[in-house]
């Protein structure tokens, strides 16, 4: 059995440690399983550095759900040593550590991190703003649920958007269609005007039809 193993047989059930991992609603309710089926009177919490803030959170939520409880801090420092082969010290850092004691029975001696239990209407108060943030919670994932719903919706907005697409391809029907006329209809109209510029007039005179005949044969005869 190695030291590690033999250290979390030595640990009690009511000795928790809160770390940066710790999924609070896990340690709330192993908590109150070790108040109410194990039939402990107290707890001991600690958390080191970062996860001091996540151990405060447990606590007030706890106190708010088991009322009655009694409350004890102890604020120390946890030294972290870097050594090298031969035991030399080649650095040390200092963290915050935060111990935390809540129990049934009334301590006999507070220190200066003593909380009484907490007043039955303030406690109602705090109650009330846990659950109207778990309903808030609920409705944002009620949302985001519907948020998936939205998906055949935003289908549909692509399937109108495509035939959107096929209306485009009519005007551009219409465009070949006017294309055409102008390659088969509209000729008629352009090759007259174009016929009377190229063959009909010359460069100084206005009527281009008529003037060609006369130049051509009939004046040379006489």
């Amino acid at each position: 059995m190695s030291t590690t193993t033999q250290k979390d047989a030595k640990k009690a059930p009511n000795d928790i440690r809160v770390g940066m991992n710790s999924r609070p609603r896990n340690v709330i309710k192993y908590s109150i399983s070790v108040l109410d089926d194990q039939k402990l009177p107290e707890l001991k919490f600690s958390a080191v550095g970062g996860s001091i803030g996540r151990l405060l959170d447990i606590v007030e939520v706890l106190k708010v759900l088991k009322p009655g409880l009694y409350q004890q801090n102890r604020i120390t420092s946890v030294a972290y040593q870097t050594v090298d082969s031969n035991n030399t010290l080649l650095n040390q850092r200092l963290y915050p550590k935060l111990e935390i004691v809540l129990s049934k029975d009334e301590p006999k001696s507070k220190g200066e991190g003593y909380q009484g239990k907490l007043d039955e209407e303030e406690r109602k108060k705090i109650e009330k703003i846990l659950n109207e943030r778990r309903e808030q919670i609920e409705k944002n994932r009620g949302r985001r649920g519907g948020r998936g719903g939205r998906g055949p919706r935003g289908r549909g907005r692509r399937g109108g958007f495509r035939g959107r697409r096929g209306l485009r391809g009519r005007p551009r029907r219409g465009r070949g269609a006017s294309r055409g006329t102008r390659g088969r209809g509209a000729p008629r109209g352009r090759g007259a005007p174009r016929g009377n510029r190229g063959r009909g007039t010359t460069r100084g005179d206005s009527g281009r039809g008529a003037p060609r005949g006369n130049r051509g044969r009939g004046n040379a005869a006489k």
